[in-house]
């Protein structure tokens, strides 16, 4: 089992930007913006040893939470930037059979800090936060 922790703060957005007909463009610095995070924070690279595997996305919204199916723009361009970095050979069916999302709203923390996979100290007061499992299947 390989799990990786970041803050998506500063990547929350919702399936329902594109279907407000968000610009191409802004999609691509969107995507570009979430490979920078999974580049930085999914220190070390590990890739699971056999496939199919299933990906489980919790999010965890100490901001006002984003329902839960429209956190799947997000899944999609962090699975895609798995890819990209070596986490995962592919995102097909034979590689990836099964996603689940999972949004917890979550209380308020008052001044606690966390150290990410990467090692940088990040103040976690009201961070939004996705926690990944991937599971071989």
């Amino acid at each position: 089992m390989i799990q990786y922790r970041f803050p998506i703060t500063g990547l929350k957005q919702s399936t329902n930007k594109i279907y407000a007909g968000q610009h191409w463009g802004k999609r691509q610095k969107f995507k570009d913006s979430v490979l920078d995070y999974v580049a930085g924070f999914c220190r070390p690279v590990q890739a699971p040893r056999s496939y199919p595997v299933e990906i489980s996305y919790r999010f965890l919204f100490r901001s006002r939470a984003i329902d839960t199916l429209n956190t799947a723009y997000l899944a999609k361009t962090i699975e895609d930037s798995f890819r990209a970095v070596g986490i995962l050979e592919d995102d097909d069916p034979k590689h990836v059979a099964r996603t689940v999302l999972e949004v917890v709203a979550a209380d308020k923390k008052k001044n606690s800090k966390a150290v990410s996979n990467s090692g940088r100290q990040t103040d976690e007061k009201n961070e939004d936060y996705v926690e990944i499992t991937i599971k071989e299947i």
